[in-house]
């Protein structure tokens, strides 16, 4: 099962509409062509939008199916609404991360030592993941509030506190950061991860969830500085090939046997009780270096 999304961009309702259709009857061409099938009533359409009424917008069709629109779409993990508030986005993240902590016996039946690894390697990230897009909506009172509920219960089983303690002095005693800048966190350093591997891009870089690497880079200078980081390449297809020759091809030839095209170099090294060493060998060339490298 594979997810594809389609991103429109415009300002007039007729013309996004039939950019959608468009790259709709690709879909079903390209299904066609590999033998493929998508499922029209698991395609959501959100049109993200402050209008309320679009009244030129033209609902795209997709198998002879008109899609319905809706007022949010969960991708990748991540609930975005129409107005890109995420406010159901932080209940749902809540409500999992309270479940899991009331599943793993929080904070009645388990350890302190063990409740604070959960918390830190198992709930936090699971709060924290792709907080990049949705970031803006942890900014909010109520949803501040919301991730409090979380770290009471934590905080109660860590320190096994009664709940009428003081939630904010009992994160300063076990040095636990607010979530709200927990997730800003994982979200400025996601945003200059990207942007040092050239993978940012964004159309409105002082709006919504992309404004995050303008405060950054306002913060301090450094973060205007290039990077020494390369984006990593796969390759699938071995670029070298491997001729397993006999010892004795090697020894009645002078030099790399006809079947070695290329140059042939040896290297070795050795630790002894005097030193370390390494030695280089060409036998294609005929040339020898050894040297030490101390102990």
């Amino acid at each position: 099962m594979q997810m594809i999304c389609l991103l429109e961009v415009g300002k007039f309702p007729n013309t996004v509409s039939g950019l959608i259709q468009w790259a709709l009857h690709t879909v079903e061409v390209c299904c066609g062509g590999l033998g493929l099938s998508v499922n029209p009533n698991m395609t959501g359409l959100v049109a993200f939008t402050r209008e309320r009424k679009l009244t030129r917008f033209l609902d795209p069709r997709l198998f002879s199916n008109t899609l319905q629109r809706s007022r949010m779409v969960k991708y990748l993990g991540v609930i975005l609404d129409s107005l890109l508030t995420c406010k159901q986005h932080v209940d749902a993240k809540v409500k999992k991360a309270q479940n899991l902590m009331w599943a793993c016996g929080v904070p009645w039946g388990l350890g302190p030592k063990v409740v604070q690894w959960l918390y830190v390697a198992m709930i936090r990230p699971s709060i924290t993941f792709a907080s990049l897009v949705w970031w803006p909506g942890c900014q909010t009172a109520s949803a501040k509030q919301k991730l409090s509920m979380v770290e009471s219960l934590a905080c109660l089983g860590i320190t096994g506190a009664m709940p009428t303690t003081a939630i904010n002095a009992v994160k300063a005693l076990i040095r636990l950061p607010p979530l709200d800048l927990l997730v800003k966190i994982e979200a400025r350093s996601a945003a200059h991860r990207l942007r040092s591997l050239r993978c940012w891009s964004y159309l409105q870089s002082n709006r919504g969830h992309s404004s995050i690497l303008i405060s950054l880079q306002q913060s301090d200078p450094i973060f205007n500085m290039g990077v020494d980081i390369m984006r990593p390449v796969y390759y699938f297809e071995p670029q070298y090939w491997v001729t397993m020759l006999t010892r004795e091809v090697w020894t009645k030839v002078t030099g790399a046997p006809p079947a070695v095209k290329r140059l042939a170099w040896y290297t070795d090294g050795s630790k002894m009780r005097e030193g370390t060493g390494v030695e280089v060998y060409g036998q294609s060339v005929g040339r020898r270096f050894s040297f030490s490298i101390g102990r």
